[in-house]
Formats: structure tokens, C-alpha cells, sequence
């Protein structure tokens, strides 16, 4: 357990961190979040001792172990990867080298007793560490993190700096600290790779700090969210979803507290101004006086920064988005696809999943006609109009030009007179939207490329990781925009809980062949992991059969008809409404039960204080609100029994 006491750390006259009191209990998985700036970082490297602290301590147990992943690069010794990670346990490396040593004195003479018995003693604490098994568990993290085995014994050197940090990461999962500190830990990693390493966490036996912007990956890996927000952390047990609404509701509670203090201060200032030239009230006004200053002050909450946008196609596409049939892709002599078949129709969200190398963004630029198939048809649909966002589209920016004259250069007529507006929901505020985009760094190109699209007359969006360089509230304005979006939608994204939120059919891309899933990202997982990827089958109804019986679908080899591609296409888009209906009034549902809850604990404390029965028509008023909310919980459970049955059956038609 590691003890930290009114712990304080300033820069100059900042204070990043003030008087935090906390107990870091064994076993825990802790999401450490805050907005940009709080400090989490700092708190990461007081933990580690790379900051001197400016108040306060930190008790940590004799012989505890910290590791931390800090999100700058790590430099490394020009070593094989896998030597490198073996070294994240010295003390195995330390006796083996002393192994060696008495091996190789022995071996020069055989009658050394006592070498002999030291031999003994470190071969059995050599094995107790698992040093006989230390090799196969490098090899094990390194390959769960995307390394081939040819990879193993390249130097270091020859990666990424990405591909650095996740040898660095191997290390510090092989090493297995009493501590794991983790600085965004998912930046560097694919979907299977971060997915394999959320699987390996939850069977870390130590405590786990991380700071992570993936929402899903904190819903699937914490136990408790602490918050750090103006130099103090405020400790939630649960997962993110759960820290959401637990925030939620004490927010709701501190502004109502603020609002009876603010009520109740104006009260006692009015007596005081009202009387404050009166003899015969001097004391009462003094009183009141001292009572004002006394009163501890109730900071009201920062009111979070919401944005909003909407965007809308100006011209509608023709039902059919996209045609791709027996499709081949070479690179050279590396086949990417062959006989790729692939349907799209208006309207669809899609996400387009697999690994790093498998050819998404290939795919993507295909699609924007960049590339060209070798062999094969792709037809793009009458009065499809593409957006298509990725990377490297910051090359085509007029760097001579603002940014707010180069958004509006492509903007639609109908965003003309929004654009200052939208342009602050990308961070781009006041005389931010003059200066020209060559000053700009990367990732504000990449954001003046993202809002120069999506104010594009474009029909068809094609994203490849739009998520990059948005801060929360961005993200979330850019979700609710797509999600309203009547256009048709294919992104790229390791934004798990940004597609989850978003699409309503997952493509997968894997040896070149496509699985489809109709369902959002959480579906995807579901399916996909019920079965093995060579044999995945894609489940797909069909509107023509009243009791929605499911077909087997076969990865892109196998043929199907235009109007066959078409109603399955159509058939997604129905069970895909009538699953968000379905899910959308369960959602509200439970913030509706959240509210009532609350309010019901509340009226239970107002209920049970006697000096609620002086004022008769005060406590009239609470019984009656406290009987309909007794009413009205029991009917709200009862419908989300309801409606989850309801899903349930509609997923399982589908099964």
C-alpha cells in the first residue's frame, strides 16, 4: 500500500497539486483523468521521485516496485528487443550472469564445495522466479503486442519510436512493478494489440495507475476513476460509464447546495443591510456578520464546455453508395485483396476494423479512386459526392491562406454563416482563425483538414482516424454531428468507445478477405470472438423474412447478387434502428431511475428530520412527491426489464 500525505508540487507560482491526501490500495486499477493542463503527467513523475516534492510525502513500503510508461521516448541501449525486455527483471538477469560465473569456475575446478552450494542456493531462487520461464514470457508480451518472432533479436534501432514504446511497455509488463504507471499507454497500439494488452491487465496482480483519453479502454480495465481538477483528486469506485453518472449527479448536488448557500447568504446580508444603523439590532447584525464569515464558501462547478454542430448532405446519393466486386490490389508482388467483394448503401455507419497492415486505409483511397484496382469493378453510386479525411490530406492546406479562409473556400452555402462558430469546436477561437495554416503545427493542420470536410457538400464521409488531436469535448461534438449525419459514413478509428457510440456495421479486413458485422463495435467483439477468425461467419437478415431468421454469410470470396447485397445492406439498417430504439429509451430509462433514486434519498433525509413536520404543508408536500416516486421506480424497472428483453430476443434473431 503506498501512503500519500497532503502532497503538494508547484511550478513558480502554479500549484499544480494541493494538500492530496490519498491511500493507493494493492490490486487496484485506477484511471487517473482531468482536463488538459490539471497535472497528471506531474503526479505521475512525483510518484515515480523524478519531481522533488514542493509539501508533504510519500510512504512506500520497503522493497515496492514502481514501473511507469511515460508517453515521450524512451532511449534504449543498442540491444535485440528481446534482450532489452528481459532486462524489465534485473534480478533474474543478476543471478543468471552469477550462474554463469560458477559454472564456468567450476568447470576449471570441479572440488569447490562452497561454490557448489552457492550454485544450490541461486539455481533454487533463479527458479522461483520463474527464470527458467522468463524467455517464453518475453516472447509471449512481445508477440501479444505485435512483434513477429523474426522481430526478436533486431536491435532496437531499427523500429519506430512507437514500436519503441511498446518494447518499453513489454518490459514494464514482464517486470510485473507492485506499481504500473501508465502515461496513455493505448497511443502506440492497434485494435488487437490493445486489446490483447486490456486482457493481459486484467490479470495484472498489482495496482495500476493509468492516464488513458480512451474512454472504452477505461470502462473495460479500472475499478476506480480518480479525477484531478485544480490540484485535488476526487476518488469514484467503478468504471468511467459509471464515474459519468455518479460526476453527473454530485455535480447536480453541489449546484443545488450553491444555489440554497447563495439564497441563504442573500437572506442574512438583507437582515444586515436592513439593520446594520439600528441600535437595538446591533448585536443580531454583528451576529449575522460573524455568521457570513464563518460560513464556509461553496464553490459552484465550472460549467463544462459543450459544443454542438450539425452536418448535413446537400444533395442526397442515390441508394447505392459503393460497388466493389472481385476486386484485386497489389503493392508489387504484395497482394492486398483478392475477389473483394463489397456492398455500401446510404445511409450506413460503417467502421472499417484490422490490424495495422491489412490494408484499411489502402482500401480507403481506393475508394477515393487515389488508387486503382488491378482487376475487379468498383463503381462509385450516382450523385455520390466523397469526403474523404486522412493524414496526409494536411499536404493539400494553402499554407498562405488562414485557416478561416481555407475552410470556407469548400464550405457548403449552408455553414457560411456558422464557420467562426464551428471553427472554436476544432480550438480555433477569436484571432486563432486569421493565422495563416502554415505557422500551424501538425495536429492543427490535421484539424483544419477535419473541419474543412465535414463543412464540405459531401454525401459520402470517409474518415481515417478523425479522433486524433480532439480533445473530450471535441470528440464528443464531432460524435453527435456524425451521429445525426444523413449522409453515408465509413471510418477508421481506435477510438473504440467513439465508434461504439457511432456505427451501426463493422467491416473487418483480414488476409485480404472481409467479415462483416451488423451492430456496433460492441457486437463486433461479442461475435468475433465466439468464433475463430479463419471461420467467422457474418450474420445477416434479410427484410423479406417476417421472422427474421439469419443467414450465413462467407468472407468476400464467396459471390452474391447485386439485389441480394442490396437487402442485406437494407436488412442491417432495420435491425440497426430498431437496436438503437431500443437501446436509446433503456438509456434514458436509467437516467430517469438515477434522477428518481437521488431524489428519493434526499426526501428520506428531509422526511426524517423532525423540523420537517413543523411547517404541516412542507411535509404534506414531501410525503406526496415520496409516494409517486415509490409509484413511479417500480414501473421504470419494470420497463427495462422490458426493453432489455425486448433487445435480447432482437440480438438473439440475429444468432
Amino acid at each position: 500500500m503506498l501512503q500519500i500525505n497532503n502532497l503538494s508540487f508547484s511550478i513558480g507560482d502554479l500549484d499544480l497539486l494541493k494538500n492530496i491526501t490519498w491511500t493507493i490500495k494493492p490490486k487496484k486499477r485506477i484511471g487517473l483523468i482531468g482536463p488538459n493542463g490539471a497535472g497528471k503527467t506531474t503526479f505521475l513523475c512525483v510518484l515515480t521521485g523524478e519531481y522533488e516534492l514542493s509539501g508533504g510525502s510519500i510512504s512506500i513500503p520497503k522493497d515496492y516496485t514502481i514501473g511507469y510508461l511515460p508517453q515521450e521516448e524512451i532511449v534504449f541501449e543498442e540491444k535485440s528487443i528481446l534482450d532489452i525486455v528481459m532486462t524489465g527483471n534485473p534480478e533474474i538477469i543478476r543471478i543468471e550472469h552469477e550462474l554463469k560465473t560458477i559454472h564456468d569456475q567450476l568447470d576449471a575446478n570441479t572440488d569447490n564445495p562452497a561454490l557448489i552450494k552457492k550454485l544450490g542456493v541461486l539455481e533454487d531462487r533463479f527458479a522461483l522466479l520463474g527464470g527458467y520461464q522468463i524467455e517464453s514470457e518475453a516472447k509471449k508480451i512481445l508477440s501479444g503486442l505485435g512483434f513477429k518472432e523474426g522481430d526478436y533479436d533486431r536491435v532496437i534501432s531499427e523500429f519506430s519510436g512507437g514500436w519503441r514504446m511498446r518494447v518499453h511497455l513489454c518490459r514494464l509488463l514482464l517486470q510485473a512493478p507492485d506499481l504500473l504507471l501508465m502515461d496513455e499507454p493505448t497511443n502506440h497500439l492497434d485494435l488487437s494489440s490493445l486489446e490483447w494488452l486490456e486482457d493481459y491487465l486484467q490479470t495484472f496482480s498489482g495496482t495500476m495507475i493509468v492516464i488513458s483519453h480512451d474512454r472504452f479502454f477505461l470502462d473495460r480495465l479500472v475499478n476506480e476513476i480518480a479525477e484531478l481538477e485544480k490540484g485535488k483528486i476526487t476518488s469514484y469506485s467503478g468504471n468511467y460509464h459509471f464515474y459519468e453518472q455518479k460526476k453527473e449527479l454530485v455535480t447536480e448536488q453541489l449546484i443545488k447546495a450553491w444555489q440554497a448557500q447563495q439564497e441563504e447568504r442573500a437572506r442574512i446580508q438583507k437582515f444586515i443591510d436592513r439593520f446594520r444603523y439600528k441600535n437595538t439590532k446591533a448585536a443580531a447584525v454583528q451576529s449575522r456578520v460573524k455568521m457570513l464569515e464563518k460560513m464556509e464558501i461553496i464553490e459552484p462547478p465550472e460549467k463544462a464546455s459543450t459544443f454542438s454542430f450539425k452536418i448535413q448532405a446537400d444533395v442526397k446519393s442515390f441508394k447505392e453508395v459503393l460497388e466493389i466486386n472481385d476486386m484485386a490490389f497489389n503493392y508489387g508482388s504484395n497482394q492486398v485483396f483478392s475477389d473483394f467483394d463489397l456492398n455500401i448503401i446510404r445511409g450506413e455507419k460503417i467502421a472499417l476494423v484490422g490490424d495495422n497492415g491489412q490494408g484499411k486505409t489502402t482500401l480507403t483511397r481506393l475508394i477515393h479512386q487515389e488508387l486503382f484496382p488491378q482487376s475487379g469493378v468498383l463503381k462509385i453510386g450516382e450523385r455520390v459526392n466523397i469526403g474523404y479525411y486522412a493524414q496526409h490530406q494536411v499536404d493539400a492546406l494553402d499554407l498562405n491562406k488562414t485557416i478561416y479562409e481555407e475552410v470556407e473556400e469548400t464550405a457548403a452555402p449552408s455553414f457560411r454563416t456558422k464557420l467562426r462558430d464551428i471553427l472554436g469546436i476544432f480550438r480555433f477561437t477569436g484571432d486563432d482563425v486569421n493565422k495563416k495554416t502554415g505557422v500551424l503545427s501538425g495536429g492543427e493542420k490535421a484539424r483544419v483538414s477535419l473541419a474543412k470536410i465535414l463543412l464540405s457538400p459531401c454525401n459520402f464521409l470517409i474518415m481515417d482516424e478523425p479522433t486524433n488531436h480532439l480533445d473530450m469535448a471535441s470528440k464528443d461534438a464531432l460524435e453527435h454531428a456524425l451521429r445525426d449525419y444523413d449522409g453515408t459514413l465509413l471510418v477508421i478509428s481506435h477510438d473504440r468507445y467513439f465508434l461504439d457510440r457511432l456505427v451501426n456495421r463493422v467491416i473487418e479486413i483480414k488476409d485480404g478477405k472481409l467479415y462483416d458485422y451488423p451492430g456496433n463495435y460492441s457486437y463486433y467483439l461479442g461475435k468475433r470472438k465466439q468464433y475463430h477468425p479463419e471461420t467467422v461467419t457474418d450474420l445477416i437478415i434479410t427484410p423479406n423474412e417476417p421472422n427474421l431468421k439469419t443467414k450465413t454469410a462467407q468472407p468476400s470470396g464467396a459471390k452474391k447478387s447485386k439485389e441480394q447485397k442490396r437487402e442485406e445492406a437494407e436488412a442491417r439498417k432495420i435491425i440497426s434502428k430498431q437496436r438503437n430504439a431500443l437501446q436509446k429509451r433503456i438509456d434514458e430509462i436509467e437516467n430517469e431511475l438515477d434522477v428518481l433514486t437521488a431524489r428519493k434519498t434526499e426526501l428520506e433525509t428531509e422526511l426524517a428530520n423532525p423540523a420537517t413536520y413543523n411547517d404541516p404543508e412542507k411535509s404534506k408536500s414531501l410525503n406526496l412527491e415520496y409516494g409517486k416516486i415509490e409509484t413511479q421506480i417500480p414501473l421504470l424497472e419494470q420497463e427495462w426489464e422490458e426493453k432489455h428483453l425486448e433487445l435480447e430476443e432482437l440480438l438473439e434473431s440475429i444468432e
